[in-house]
Formats: structure tokens, sequence, C-alpha cells
């Protein structure tokens, strides 16, 4: 429970339920949350300084989108995914995210490259000093970063409701892979496909990241 028990600024504005709802949301995007992780309102309302009744609407609407389900016991808790859904939702990715990253290089240019560095050699950081989750959080912002620049809402919209499924279960993603750098290795080949302008090359390094990756999962769930 420690990522429910995160501490979250509340911005007044948008309605409560909306920020709880986008900040677990996120939680579950980026792997600050584990598969079979309980989730309280009362936690989650402690750690955004907010009442209960924002945090029971934001995970009722999170179990409408089945990102978050419900027991019998009326108890909730961070979904766990089957090997063959995992995979099925994988290779969905693999459909979607090399577009995104192709459209993007249509788009951006040197400050896109520039930015997705920052964040491919903060999540090394992240990896050489075990700090897996920062890893992680940096990892889901490179790809989104790149996604984002390709300017189409409604297909990035998609990518991220997927991402929101299975951000827990890449928690599972083995240590050796990790500190491996295979992933970093991976990011360093698209930043330098789209300094050149190489849709192609992106698009192709985005499905292998996910391809090897989801992988390495998929083989220890059950």
């Amino acid at each position: 429970m420690a990522s429910v028990e995160k501490n979250t600024e509340i911005v007044r504005g948008a309605t409560l339920t909306e920020q709880v709802y986008a900040e677990l949301r996120q939680r579950l995007l980026q792997g600050q949350l584990k598969p079979g992780e309980r989730i309280t309102a009362r936690s989650l309302s402690r750690s955004m300084g907010v009442s209960l009744t924002p945090a029971r609407d934001a995970i009722a609407r999170l179990v409408r989108e089945g990102a978050i389900e419900v027991s019998e016991t009326h108890m909730f808790s961070v979904p766990v995914l089957r090997k063959e859904r995992y995979r099925s939702i994988s290779q969905i990715r693999i459909s979607l995210e090399p577009m995104a990253a192709r459209l993007a290089v249509e788009t951006a240019g040197k400050p896109l490259a520039d930015k997705l560095e920052e964040l491919n050699e903060a999540m090394r950081g992240g990896i050489e000093r075990q700090e897996f989750d920062d890893s992680l959080r940096y990892d889901s912002e490179f790809h989104f970063s790149l996604y984002h620049a390709a300017e189409k809402p409604d297909l990035e919209r998609i990518i991220d409701g997927l991402w929101v499924l299975t951000g827990p279960t890449r928690t599972k993603l083995p240590i050796e892979y990790r500190q491996g750098l295979n992933g970093y290795n991976n990011h360093v080949k698209i930043i330098k496909a789209v300094r050149r302008g190489d849709a192609e090359a992106v698009g192709d390094t985005i499905a292998s990241d996910i391809a090897n990756g989801s992988e390495m999962i998929a083989v220890l769930l059950d």
C-alpha cells in the first residue's frame, strides 16, 4: 500500500474527484501500484488530503473502467493479469504505439529528442540506484512524451488506457533485464532515429522494445 500512501498536493480548480481519479490512474499507469495491491478510500483520501467521498468516487470510476477490481466482500485491489490477457494487450500496444511514434517524428525534432534523452538518462539513474519505481516512472514519461508529440489525442487516449491496465504488471520486469539496460539502450536507438528524422526506425524500435520487455514479464505470469 506504499504507493497509495504517497502524498499528493491537490490543486483547487477541477473537481476533487477528477483530481483524485487522475492521480490514482497515473499511479496505475506508471507502475506505482502492484498487481493484487489493496486500495482503500481511507488511505487514498489521507494521502491526497481530501475527504472520503471523492476518493470513493474516483475508485468507483476506475472499477467501471476495469482498472481496479472489487471483490464480493467489497474490497478494492489492483487486477492481477493472466499471461494470456497480458500478451493480448501487449500485441495491441505493438500495433498502436509504433504508429504514434512514427507520427511524432513527422511533427517533432531536436527539442523532442533532447527531452527524451533527459528522461532516458533519468531512467538509467533510477536503475543504477536500484530505485525501480522511479525508473518505471521515467520510462512511462519517455514513451508518452513521444506519443504526445504525434498530436493525435484519440490515439494517445487509447494507448494511455492500455498502459493503465498493464502498468502494475510492468513491476514484474526482472531486475536482470533492467540492470542490463535493455530498455535504456532501445531508447538510445529511438532518440538517435528521432534526431535524424527516421520515422520507420523509431516505430520498429518501439515495437521491439515492447515485444522484448513484455515477453520477459509474460513468462513469469500464470
